[in-house]
């Protein structure tokens, strides 16, 4: 019999998973409390993740495997967490800076995204199958939510229950490779799911690499990776922008992180079979997202299909299927997020939160130069073109794929690269060429906060493609175990 009184040490391992169900009580309780609900919740929201940063941080590297053996805390989650709290704060930011929402439910919103972050850091974590449903569905729950809050468009509405089917679809078809994998090995812990594969009379077997692609399926929808991505440009477009800005990188981060510890314990023998798995993914998601990218007006749903075009470029990483691999996802991440956060606040800003099309930035040098330099480095820099953080971060990927031999992976991600020059530059195009029909938009009302914080996004960028060695060294302090 299991001594349950053991878990209670455990506690110590994870305060910041502690502050941040605290804080899911906290907000969504706030306005029944006398006193609280008078009381601005940005102001405590900003605390509750500072203090979830300070915590991870003072942990350290040490690693421990807790609750029998379904959560791992070590490095790499801890690294991966830290990034979730800056993420958010961000967004709280951008939030500020922009009324697509509704101001009177900020307690809700930010018990949804405390809900939210709590869900990506068991992502990070998990290493039992159960666990990582219950992460998902922790991080995909509130996040239907957060899609319909946008009262400006009523197609937020639609977009979010489309986000709800495709997400309950994927999480069916999840629940069910689990079910085939517990069939075949007995074991739900991944650390012993991957031996008992190899051991298993049905290794190679059509059922082995159904098993595996359906279990897939759930992780490949928080990334938006093919064929689980038709949620994402409908609900990248009707979410509110800081929404949409958070949905582009926060969960696709924890996802990708999920990915690359559900395979982090596979055995040699497996390596060729999963690495085709993962690079059939790769290519085609990368490739399916850049074309549908070419023909999009809405400045959103371009950055949705880049976003998707992103995932597979990343799971690059992840399809060598070894340490030096997952080093380099993580180095790319931290320069994706600088270039998709700096993006959307970019947008927010220009956008006034109104008109999203593409041909209503045209001619904005002339108005504010200063934001649409800084627009065009992270566009420059989402392109993959040198000397910016983006080029390095790719050339990376591209490293890790030759030196495994998958030319067939690095020939599409070139021509990939090459695709998305021209939705990128179109867009700069817009910008910097084309004569602006009417007038200016009035941006004497607006907070240059958004201005600054593009600037603070697009300096990094620059130095990184130029002197990139303190985050490669970084990146090799994100391990497991």
């Amino acid at each position: 019999m299991v001594e349950m009184t053991s878990t209670l040490p455990y506690l110590s391992y994870i305060p910041a998973h502690l502050i941040m169900g605290v804080a899911i009580l906290v907000f969504f309780l706030a306005k029944a409390i006398p006193g609280l609900k008078n009381v601005s919740p940005v102001g405590i929201f900003v605390l509750v993740l500072i203090a979830g940063f300070v915590t991870e941080l003072m942990m350290g590297s040490e690693s421990k495997s807790l609750f029998f053996n379904m959560l791992q805390v070590d490095s790499y989650s801890r690294f991966y967490n830290q990034l979730f709290f800056i993420i958010i704060g961000v967004t709280v930011l951008m939030m500020k800076n922009n009324d697509e929402m509704n101001r009177s439910i900020e307690w809700e919103v930010f018990g949804l995204l405390s809900t939210i972050c709590l869900g990506m850091m068991m992502m990070t974590s998990a290493t039992h199958l159960l666990m990582i449903v219950v992460g998902i569905e922790l991080v995909s729950l509130p996040s239907y939510i957060l899609v319909a809050l946008n009262r400006r468009f009523s197609t937020s509405k639609e977009a979010s229950l489309k986000y709800v089917l495709f997400g309950s679809f994927a999480t069916g078809i999840m629940l069910y490779g689990i079910s085939l994998l517990f069939g075949l090995t007995g074991t739900l812990q991944l650390k012993s799911l991957w031996p008992a594969l190899a051991a298993s009379p049905n290794f190679g077997t059509p059922i082995y690499y159904i098993a595996i692609i359906m279990t897939l399926a759930g992780m490949s929808f928080k990334i938006a990776a093919v064929p689980f991505h038709f949620w994402c440009p409908d609900a990248y477009q009707a979410a509110p922008t800081p929404i949409t800005a958070f949905l582009s990188v926060a969960p696709k981060v924890a996802g990708l992180a999920l990915i690359m510890r559900f395979f982090a314990d596979h055995v040699p023998v497996q390596s060729e079979q999963l690495s085709m798995i993962v690079s059939l993914i790769a290519m085609i998601t990368m490739t399916l997202g850049n074309f549908a990218a070419l023909r999009q007006k809405d400045i959103k749903r371009l950055l949705a299909y880049s976003s998707i075009s992103h995932a597979g470029f990343l799971l690059m990483g992840i399809a060598v299927m070894n340490e030096v691999g997952r080093q380099y996802v993580f180095f790319y991440i931290v320069i994706y997020a600088l270039m998709n956060m700096g993006a959307f606040m970019a947008i927010i800003y220009l956008s006034q939160g109104r008109n999203f099309e593409i041909k209503s930035f045209a001619g904005l040098i002339k108005s504010k130069p200063v934001m649409v330099v800084g627009f065009t480095i992270c566009l420059f820099s989402l392109a993959g073109l040198p000397p910016f953080g983006g080029f390095v971060g790719k050339f990376y990927l591209f490293w890790v794929v030759i030196e495994k031999g998958f030319w067939a992976l690095a020939a599409v991600a070139g021509v990939n690269s090459v695709v998305s020059l021209y939705y990128y530059v179109g867009v700069i195009k817009t910008m910097i060429i084309d004569e602006r029909e009417g007038q200016m938009p009035d941006f004497s009302t607006q907070s240059s906060v958004p201005i600054g914080f593009v600037i603070l996004c697009a300096i990094p960028i620059v130095v990184f493609g130029l002197y990139w060695n303190p985050l490669v060294n970084l990146s090799a302090l994100v391990h497991m175990f």
